[in-house]
C-alpha cells in the first residue's frame, strides 16, 4: 500500500471513530423519536430543522468554511482570524435575534411565537457551536471533535426523550439539541477560543467574504434541494406525509453521509496543506486517494441501503413510518451518495482555485429545477415522486460540476478504483438479495455482517489502493520478525544440544 494511502486511512479511521461514536448515538435518534412522536409531530420537528439548517447555512456557513481555509495561512496569528470571525457571527446573531423579537410582537405571528422563539435559539447556539466544530477540524484535533458531537448528540437523545416523555412533543428534540450544543460551545470556548477579542479586522474579513460568501449560498443553496421537497409534501399532502419522507430522508442520508464525510473531515485539511506546501500536483494526489475512499464507503452503502430496505424500516422505524421508507429509501440513497461525491470531491475545483461562484451558479440552476418539477410531481405521486425528483436533481447537479470544474482545475477520479469497488458490491448484492425478506434483528445483523465481510475480501482480492500488496508486505514482515527471533533465542539457549540441533 501507497505511503499516502496509509496516512489517510489512518487518519480517516481516527474520524471515523471521533464522527462515527457520535453520529450512532444521533442515530438512534431517529428509531426513537419515530416511535415516540407521530408521524404529524415528525413533520413539524423535521421542518424546523430544515428551516434553521436552510438560514445556517445561508448566514453562517461561509465563516466556518473560511476558517477551515484560512487557518493554516494565519499560523501564528490565530487570534486576528478567529476574533473577526466569532465577532462577526454574534452580530448576525444579535441582528437576527432583534428580527425575531420584532416578528413576535406582530399580531400576523402570534400563534408563531413559540416556533419563532425556539427557531431562534437553535440558529444562535448552532452556528457558534458547528465554528467550535470547525476549528477542531481544522485544527487536527479530532477527539476534541468527538466530545463537541458526542456532547450535542447524546443530549439530543436523552434529554429530548425525556421531555417528549413529558408532554414537549416536537419541541422536545430541539430543547435537546440546543441544551447539547450550549455546553459544547463553554467547553470549547475555554480550551480554543480565551484569546478571542470583540473585533474585526477588515482586511481579514473581506478575505473571508470573498472566499466564503459564494461557498454559502451554494451550501445553502444545496440545503433548499435536500429539503424544499418536505415543506412541498407539507403543503400539498399534509405533515403526516412530509414526517414520513423526512424520516426515511434523514435516516438515509445520516447513514451514508456520515460515513463519507469522515473521509471529507480527514482529508480535505490534509489536501488543503498540500497544496500551500506543494502546490496544484501535491494537492491534486491527496484527492485521488480521497476520491477512492469515498467510492469504497458510499457505493457499498447504496447497494445495502437498498437491498436490505425491509429489514432496515422493520427494525429502525416506528411502525406507522415503514411502508413509506421501504419505497424511498434506494432512490434517497442513490442521491445521497451524488451528493457526497459532488461536495467533498468535485467541489474542490472550484474551492482550491477561488472560483467559488460558479457552485451558487449550478446550485441555483439545480434547486430552481428540482423545485419546479417537485411542484408536478408530490400531487400527482406523492412523496415517492419527491424522492425521484430528489435523485434527478443530484444527477444534474454533479453532472454541472464536473463539466464546469474541470476547466479551473482537473480534479483526479481513479476509474480504476471505482471498478474494484463496483464489482465488489454486485458480489455483495448477489449474497443479500435472497435473504432481503428476512428482517428479524438477528437476520439483518447477520446480513451486514457478511455483506461487509465479501465486500472487504474482494477488495483485498483486487489490490483496491494496494490493499492485497500491503498485507503481503506485513505477513512478510512479521515472518522475517519471527526467524529472526528464533534464530536470536537459539543462539542465547545454555542448552548446546537443543542449539546444535536447532542448526
Amino acid at each position: 500500500m501507497q505511503r499516502g494511502s496509509k496516512h489517510v486511512l489512518s487518519h480517516a479511521a481516527i474520524y471515523l471513530v471521533a464522527r462515527g461514536l457520535p453520529g450512532v448515538v444521533a442515530f438512534c435518534a431517529i428509531p426513537l423519536f419515530t416511535r415516540l412522536l407521530d408521524p404529524g409531530a415528525y413533520g413539524w420537528y423535521a421542518q424546523v430543522i430544515a428551516t434553521v439548517g436552510m438560514l445556517n447555512a445561508l448566514l453562517f456557513q461561509w465563516l466556518r468554511l473560511s476558517l477551515s481555509r484560512y487557518l493554516a495561512a494565519y499560523a501564528g496569528n490565530e487570534a486576528k482570524l478567529k476574533s473577526t470571525l466569532i465577532t462577526t457571527a454574534l452580530v448576525i446573531i444579535g441582528t437576527l435575534g432583534m428580527l425575531a423579537a420584532v416578528a413576535a410582537l406582530l399580531p400576523w405571528f402570534a400563534e408563531w411565537r413559540g416556533v419563532i422563539a425556539i427557531g431562534w435559539t437553535m440558529l444562535a447556539v448552532q452556528s457558534l457551536f458547528e465554528l467550535a466544530n470547525e476549528y477542531s477540524r481544522a485544527s487536527l484535533n479530532p477527539w476534541q471533535f468527538m466530545v463537541l458531537q458526542l456532547t450535542r448528540s447524546g443530549a439530543m437523545v436523552g434529554v429530548g426523550a425525556l421531555l417528549v416523555k413529558s408532554g414537549f412533543s416536537w419541541s422536545g428534540p430541539l430543547i435537546g439539541l440546543a441544551s447539547g450544543m450550549s455546553l459544547g460551545i463553554a467547553y470549547a470556548g475555554v480550551r480554543d477560543w480565551r484569546d478571542v477579542r470583540f473585533g474585526i479586522d477588515r482586511a481579514i474579513l473581506g478575505k473571508l467574504c470573498r472566499y466564503g460568501l459564494p461557498l454559502s449560498l451554494t451550501v445553502a443553496l444545496a440545503v433548499v434541494i435536500s429539503t424544499s421537497d418536505r415543506f412541498l409534501i407539507a403543503g400539498f399532502l399534509g405533515d403526516d406525509a412530509a414526517g414520513l419522507y423526512s424520516a426515511a430522508f434523514d435516516f438515509t442520508c445520516q447513514t451514508l453521509t456520515l460515513l463519507m464525510m469522515v473521509i471529507n473531515l480527514a482529508v480535505f485539511p490534509m489536501a488543503v496543506r498540500a497544496w500551500e506546501s506543494g502546490g496544484p500536483e501535491a494537492a491534486r494526489e491527496q484527492m485521488r486517494h480521497n476520491a477512492s475512499l469515498l467510492v469504497a464507503i458510499g457505493l457499498p452503502c447504496v447497494v445495502g441501503l437498498t437491498v436490505l430496505a425491509p429489514g432496515i424500516a422493520h427494525n429502525f422505524f416506528g411502525e406507522s413510518f415503514r411502508a413509506a421508507a421501504i419505497q424511498i429509501i434506494p432512490l434517497i440513497a442513490l442521491g445521497a451518495f451524488l451528493e457526497g461525491l459532488k461536495a467533498y470531491h468535485f467541489d474542490s475545483a472550484f474551492q482550491f482555485v477561488h472560483q467559488t461562484i460558479y457552485q451558487v451558479w449550478i446550485v441555483l440552476v439545480v434547486a430552481i429545477v428540482n423545485i419546479a418539477v417537485n411542484l408536478f410531481a408530490i400531487p400527482r405521486w406523492g412523496i415517492g415522486g419527491a424522492a425521484v425528483v430528489s435523485a434527478g436533481a443530484y444527477v444534474l447537479s454533479i453532472g454541472l460540476t464536473i463539466a464546469i470544474g474541470r476547466r479551473h482545475f482537473a480534479l483526479p477520479f481513479p476509474m480504476a478504483s471505482v471498478l474494484r469497488a463496483a464489482l465488489a458490491c454486485l458480489a455483495m448484492a448477489a449474497l443479500l438479495w435472497p435473504f432481503r425478506a428476512l428482517v428479524s434483528p438477528g437476520a439483518l445483523a447477520a446480513q451486514v455482517v457478511g455483506a461487509a465481510a465479501l465486500y472487504g475480501t474482494v477488495l483485498v482480492a483486487t489490490n483496491f489502493l494496494g490493499l492485497r500488496d500491503g498485507l503481503c508486505d506485513l505477513i512478510q514482515r512479521r515472518m522475517a520478525r519471527g526467524d529472526v527471533s528464533d534464530v536470536a533465542r537459539a543462539g542465547r539457549d545454555p542448552n548446546p544440544t537443543r542449539l546444535a540441533e536447532t542448526n
